[in-house]
């Protein structure tokens, strides 16, 4: 039944991407009613170069029922690393990173898989998915968030939660609105370009993989993605990103040529769509948790996209919070041990990656050496 005015929720949710969509089908499935506000309506990208690990999103994907729905939309399972260093055109071959249980990696456009998820949470009983809604305020009971104020088909609606979670990604405006402190941030040092091609060869004997080229301070990727497309990729130093201006195509192109190993199979493939890209952003680490809300995905933690942990995290992550939730909305714990549980399980599982991102991303070549 679509909520009105009147209506309470155990958790109301902003941001029905990965996180937050993980999140609402993890609780709705344990028996809570739970609430999904997004300000878009789906299908709709975002910004992502949308590769993640077997152990990571993939066993999340496993776990909802979803990777044979991922897979028949063409995603092929990377079961191999293709690593190009300097000018070589030959590459080290190595295993997945990261494959987990699963085995292997995969490539999805956000565009397909967000739609998947949400969908997903939205067959759950107990779940409600508003989609071009958005939220406008938080409900405040002294000094403890109490639920939120929607604006969704013309009209304002409150409603009221034991929990509000902000999903709603690094400018998370859930985050804003508690004032979450900011208990870490790196400078910014790096930018990304992507764009999807079709009809990227693989080199032979063919064998799935993700492949990487380093030269210097720079890496370029490959990732082959659903529906017979591959998402090709740079991160590039701020120097680097300041000649980007103006002219993002020709230099994307440019710096793809001078990366032998994939610069002539890119150059053969056919773009799909325009050249979609990331500018330097700090990295933040925000306090994940308070008196009635709390935060996950890249509103709690996110970092530069060189080293694509953010899907990996927002859904592990997603995880690690609905069980805090149920651990406390069921009494098995007090709401303060829940969370805490929670921060403990996501700094454990991401901080050291975190950084890595940002020591390493000062300058890439650093990993020539490792």
């Amino acid at each position: 039944m679509p909520l009105d005015t009147n209506d309470a929720v155990d958790v109301a949710i902003v941001g029905a991407r990965v996180a937050g969509s993980v999140l609402g089908t993890l609780l709705g499935e344990a028996g809570y009613r739970v609430v999904i506000v997004d300000s878009t309506t789906f299908p709709s990208d975002t910004i992502s170069t949308h590769f993640f690990r077997g152990a990571g999103l993939g066993s999340v994907l496993v776990r909802l029922g979803l990777l044979e729905h991922v897979l028949a939309l063409g995603s092929p399972p990377l079961t191999h690393q293709l690593d190009f260093a300097g000018q070589d055109i030959e590459p080290a071959v190595s295993e997945a990173q990261d494959p987990g249980d699963l085995g292997f990696g995969l490539s999805v456009r956000r565009v397909v898989l967000d739609q998947l998820l949400v969908d997903r949470a939205r067959a759950v009983p107990g779940v409600e998915v508003l989609e071009g809604a958005q939220a406008r305020a938080l409900v405040w009971d002294g000094d403890r968030v109490a639920g939120l104020v929607v604006e969704h088909a013309g009209s304002t609606r409150e409603i009221r939660a034991r929990l509000v979670v902000g999903a709603d990604g690094r400018r998370s405006a859930v985050g804003r609105w508690v004032d979450a402190p900011i208990e870490r941030r790196e400078q910014a040092t790096r930018a990304l370009y992507y764009r999807y091609v079709e009809g990227f060869d693989r080199l032979r004997p063919p064998i799935d993989a993700v492949e990487f080229s380093l030269a210097g301070d720079e890496l370029a990727y490959i990732f082959p993605s659903d529906s017979g497309l591959a998402c090709v990729a740079v991160s590039i130093n701020l120097v680097t990103f300041a000649g980007f201006r103006g002219a993002a195509d020709e230099r994307f192109d440019d710096r793809i040529a001078s990366h032998p190993g994939i610069g002539g199979r890119y150059a053969a493939s056919t773009k799909e769509g325009r050249l979609l890209g990331s500018g330097p952003v700090d990295a933040l680490i925000r306090t994940p948790s308070g008196s009635g809300w709390a935060l996950v995905g890249d509103a709690a933690m996110n970092q530069d996209p060189w080293t694509g942990l953010g899907m990996d995290n927002a859904g592990v992550h997603a995880t690690f919070l609905a069980d805090a939730i149920i651990d406390w909305l069921s009494g098995r714990s007090d709401e303060a041990a829940a969370f805490a549980a929670y921060r403990e399980r996501r700094d454990e599982h991401a901080l050291a990656g975190f950084d890595f991102t940002a020591d390493l991303g000062r300058d890439l070549s650093a990993l020539a050496g490792g």
